[in-house]
Order: structure tokens, then C-alpha cells, then sequence
């Protein structure tokens, strides 16, 4: 009898979760991923990455994501679940200056070596959708949502050679996750392509990690490490995205 009334449960399980799914959109969406405010601002002289600043210098980027959208039965309003990777490099002035002490590196050392870090940011929300389908081929939309966001940063490196004498210094960046929200709409277009803008807050994340460095010469190697705690860094994004119903 107990086994008889899991495989029940079991079923019902299976048939609630296709009934969901048939009435659930899903959309793959493709952004540019534009930075604003003081995650967009940073050069040389303030950059929060290796100082005490809350500038992060990123540059535009791009994002990819699944946007579920799952029917209440109130006619327009669907909850909503997203899953977003969004990356971003470095700002110009930032990509400037890297390019210049990559130069005079490689002018000044037998090798010289330069890796800058990147960003990236994995946010999971939900939330609520509306939409408004004026007829089957033109709707306008709004959405909302809320959850976690986890901050990557990569790392920075810089790898010297002169004569016999090599060094590596390395800046590496703890994870983090902190709380995350979304707004934005657009439009719909043939119930099946959106096309829209959000602004995305992820929230702020405290520049934490360990500065390295290694040297090796003729007969001797050494290390050492030293942690560093800086300010916190908000990424603050505007997405332009194009959204296409699978």
C-alpha cells in the first residue's frame, strides 16, 4: 500500500511539473551589457582593483541568459526566473594605460608579460512579468526581479625577465555574492521575439584577495603572499537585449 501511494504522488508529481512546463515561455536572451556610474568610471590613478577607490573601470561587455516565464492565471502576468553570464573587460582609459606599461615592459625587460583581470557576474532572480499583447504581433512588456548575484573577478598578472632573473606577481580576487535586482520592458513582437532594455544592480561586493609574487634566479627561488582588503565595488549594468522564445 505505501509503495502504491508513492508511484501516486510520483505521478501527480510528473503531471504538475509537465502541466508548468506547457504553460511556461522560455527565452534565450543576447545582450550588450553597458556599465554605468562608478563601475563604468576608473583610470590609472583610480582604479578600485588595486586601491582604496569604487571605481571598477569596466568597459562594455556582453551577457547571455534564460528568461522562464511561468503562467499565474491572471491574464499578462507570468512569474518569472532568469539566469544570467554576464562578462566585462576593461574600459578604454584602462585598456590605454595596460597597452602603454605592456610597451615599456617589453622595452625595458628581456620579457615582460601582462594579464588584466575581467569581470564576471552570474545573477539568478525571480520576479514578475506583464505583458500586454495589443494582437499577435505587437506586445509591450515589464518585468522586475530579485536574488542572488555572484562576483568573479580574474585575476591580474604580471611576469618579468631580466638576464637570469625571473618574477611573477599575481593579484588574486575572492569570489562573492551579494544581493541582486533587475527592472526593465520593451516590446514583443509575434509572441515570439522580445526586444528590450533592463538595468541591472548587482549589488556591492568588497575587493578582497591575496597579492603574490615569485622570484626565481640562478641557484634560489623565493615567495610570499600578503592579503589586501579594499572598498567595495558596485557593478551597476544597462542591458540591451534580444530576446527569442524556444
Amino acid at each position: 500500500m505505501k509503495r502504491f501511494f508513492t508511484l501516486i504522488i510520483a505521478a501527480t508529481l510528473v503531471f504538475a511539473g509537465s502541466q508548468l512546463f506547457a504553460q511556461t515561455n522560455i527565452y534565450l536572451n543576447l545582450s550588450g551589457a553597458i556599465p554605468n556610474g562608478d563601475f563604468a568610471d576608473g583610470d590609472e590613478n583610480e582604479w578600485g582593483l588595486l586601491g582604496e577607490d569604487y571605481e571598477g573601470g569596466a568597459g562594455i561587455g556582453f551577457n547571455v541568459g534564460l528568461k522562464f516565464n511561468i503562467a499565474t492565471g491572471v491574464n499578462g502576468l507570468r512569474a518569472m526566473i532568469t539566469f544570467d553570464g554576464i562578462y566585462n573587460g576593461l574600459n578604454s582609459e584602462l585598456r590605454d594605460a595596460f597597452e602603454d606599461a605592456i610597451e615599456t615592459g617589453e622595452d625595458n625587460y628581456k620579457e615582460y608579460e601582462l594579464t588584466t583581470p575581467k569581470y564576471i557576474n552570474i545573477p539568478v532572480m525571480g520576479g514578475v512579468n506583464y505583458t500586454y499583447n495589443f494582437n499577435n504581433k505587437f506586445g509591450l512588456f515589464a518585468e522586475a526581479g530579485l536574488g542572488p548575484d555572484l562576483h568573479i573577478i580574474t585575476k591580474m598578472e604580471e611576469y618579468r625577465e631580466q638576464g637570469s632573473a625571473k618574477r611573477t606577481d599575481t593579484w588574486e580576487y575572492d569570489p562573492k555574492i551579494s544581493l541582486a535586482y533587475q527592472v526593465g520592458g520593451g516590446i514583443e513582437l509575434s509572441r515570439r521575439i522580445t526586444i528590450g532594455v533592463s538595468f541591472y544592480n548587482l549589488g556591492k561586493g568588497k575587493v578582497k584577495g591575496k597579492h603574490s609574487y615569485k622570484v626565481k634566479d640562478t641557484g634560489s627561488s623565493y615567495s610570499d603572499s600578503d592579503p589586501f582588503s579594499w572598498k567595495r565595488i558596485t557593478p551597476t549594468i544597462v542591458m540591451l537585449r534580444v530576446g527569442f522564445k524556444l
